[in-house]
């Protein structure tokens, strides 16, 4: 696994939108706001491509967002590379992106979440970099930050290791009409173990992202989880997945595509975050149908943790070494560069 350098103070964030540009509000007013704090901070900013911009369901042209991710991945000035945000079709890019040319130039990170799977996730299993599965640049344009977006900066300064289990998340789809509004934390935070253990103490390479995305893969010329599964083999995989758009139904699909898709082979355990858009029907819930689909792995399962789309949520070294342990509703990831 290459790991890329953290970002320095002084060093040089390339922004660009991959997927949703930031065309309209609170996006726009939060990102205007994040990029002034970024270069208050005392980092150098380089935009590439149409950040502010809208077609066809993106920022931009498939090609020419695709351009403005290789020209940042290129420019030697450019030290880190940041994505303005979500949205839906994000993969339309991947024919334009040389994943053979990312690997053989210096590593950099890339940071965003959701849709970015399309990148985080890729650039792992196809170009052996690591990468940082955590909020998007334009989450950073709130008045007061969160103690969470403060977390991440220290993490992708390289001064932070471990994450830590937040007391308090927001409530599922809050809605607000200040565009730099912190968030509304009113829930208690509560990590769940599946099957109801004291403790679970998970470690191995950690991978995933999205489940959304990730089930677009099987079946392309993209996926090639089998190879990365086997190359870390001896580490053993701890995936962790979380849930956007889906229901139950299509998140029971998506485990089960997964899984007969042979991306679950060498599992050591997995790490689910709050899903957004998960309500339960009848007799089925997140916890019995993930019972269900992935209980005869016979591996810890850790729920409910925060990663994904419901606020606050961790930062995370996408293709590291992890070591994970939950108890009593609380949880702590530790990542390693090995």
């Amino acid at each position: 696994m290459k790991y890329p350098s953290f970002i320095k103070k002084g060093g040089t964030i390339g922004i660009f939108a991959p997927s949703f540009g930031a065309n309209i509000d609170p996006y726009q007013t939060r990102l205007n706001e994040a990029l002034t704090r970024f270069k208050s901070l005392g980092y150098q900013i380089v935009i590439e491509g149409s950040i502010f911009g809208y077609q066809n369901g993106a920022s931009d042209s498939k090609e020419k967002r695709a351009e403005a991710f290789m020209n940042l991945y290129q420019n030697d000035q450019v030290d880190f590379i940041w994505s303005v945000g979500g949205g839906e079709v994000m993969m339309e890019i991947l024919d334009f992106i040389d994943f053979d040319v990312i690997k053989s130039l210096k590593p950099k990170f890339f940071m965003g979440y959701s849709d970015n799977t399309n990148l985080t996730f890729l650039l792992t299993t196809l170009s052996d970099v690591a990468s940082i599965y955590g909020q998007n640049v334009t989450e950073f344009g709130m008045r007061v930050l969160d103690p969470s977006l403060v977390n991440a900066l220290t993490f992708i300064e390289g001064k932070k290791t471990t994450q830590t289990s937040f007391l308090f998340h927001e409530p599922k789809n809050v809605e607000t009409t200040d565009p730099l509004a912190s968030y509304q934390l009113t829930e208690p935070t509560k990590w769940k173990n599946l099957r109801n253990e004291d403790s679970i103490h998970l470690e191995g390479r950690f991978i995933g992202g999205c489940l959304d995305v990730l089930l677009l893969y099987p079946g392309t010329k993209y996926d090639r989880v089998s190879s990365f599964l086997d190359t870390y083999k001896d580490d053993g995989i701890v995936w962790y997945l979380e849930a956007c758009d889906l229901n139950i139904f299509a998140y029971k699909r998506a485990l089960w595509q997964l899984k007969n898709a042979g991306w679950f082979k060498h599992v050591k355990g997995f790490i689910f975050g709050r899903p957004l858009m998960l309500e339960p029907f009848v007799d089925m819930d997140q916890y019995t149908v993930t019972s269900d689909i992935l209980g005869d792995l016979n591996v810890p399962i850790i729920m409910d943790s925060d990663i994904g789309h419901v606020q606050p949520t961790l930062t995370l070294l996408n293709g590291a070494y992890a070591k994970i342990h939950s108890s009593q509703g609380k949880g702590e990831i530790t990542f390693e560069q090995k």
